[in-house]
């Protein structure tokens, strides 16, 4: 099953500007800075077309980038703190992340690298349907393969994907952390950005409350499911509502920026 079409009804904050023209401008714009994921190695495109090609990522080449533009801004900025990704599944974008990134920047990947928990009461309609797919057998994965969640414990080929890629955990500072993020996710200093990605209300509720306190000047939070699961987006909303200090931005996906 690939990812559902953006919510047409999505209530944004108010200080969300409208998304961004996918004009020629803004497409040359994109080629223009991803050309510099080139430079150096690894050479990020490469990464991210091999993600795309192998199908280990639900996010489109677009978003994979712009995640790339944004881990290198917060090198060349100079920012403290580690990198986070919430919700790993086949590892795909945290390879991208990975490669990105300075190889002693600390990167700390959660997830239960098993099946998805269940939502709550707190979720829309469309998470309840999603949910019934995956718990009922009848979830497809990217382009058809197998759904992830149905093939037991992920975080070994995981942790071999790095590997292959030539970015092995321990040489580039990298954790595997498995466990539901009530549980496991309790950052211990600076955030420097985080890709959350994991869907449902109480997940993304819980991600928020354990990483902004530690997300330093300039830091980013990147939500990957505000225009397609009900749940996270109002996750977002209510956790945003009333407090200052943030920056929405559109970009593929919603990224929150800390203001000094």
């Amino acid at each position: 099953m690939s990812r559902p079409r953006p919510l047409a009804s999505a209530a944004t904050p108010e200080r969300l500007p409208p998304a961004p023209g996918q004009g020629l401008a803004a497409r040359l714009r994109r080629r223009r800075l991803a050309l510099g994921l080139r430079l150096g190695a690894p050479d990020v495109l490469a990464v991210i077309e091999r993600v795309k090609r192998e199908r280990l990522s639900y996010l489109d080449r677009a978003s994979l980038v712009d995640l790339a533009l944004a881990v290198r801004a917060l090198e060349r900025e100079g920012l403290e703190g580690e990198l986070i990704e919430a919700g790993c599944a086949l590892g795909g974008s945290a390879l991208v992340m990975a490669a990105a990134k300075a190889p002693g920047r600390a990167f700390a990947v959660y997830d239960t690298f098993e099946t998805i928990p269940p939502p709550s009461a707190a979720d829309g309609a469309d998470v309840l349907e999603r949910y019934s797919e995956i718990r009922d057998g009848r979830a497809s994965g990217i382009g058809g393969d197998p759904y992830y969640g149905y093939q037991g414990d992920l975080r070994p080929p995981v942790a071999a994907r790095f590997a292959a890629f030539g970015l092995p955990l321990e040489a580039n500072a990298v954790r595997l952390i498995k466990g539901l993020y009530e549980d496991q996710l309790h950052p211990q200093g600076p955030v420097a950005l985080a890709h959350i990605d994991c869907d449902w209300y109480d997940s993304v509720r819980v991600c928020l409350e354990r990483i902004v306190p530690w997300l330093v000047p300039g830091g980013r939070l990147i939500f990957d499911d505000y225009d397609h699961w009900s749940g996270g987006r109002q996750a977002v909303d209510d956790f945003f509502r009333g407090r200052d200090g943030f920056r929405f931005e559109r970009h593929s996906r919603l990224q929150v920026r800390r203001e000094a």
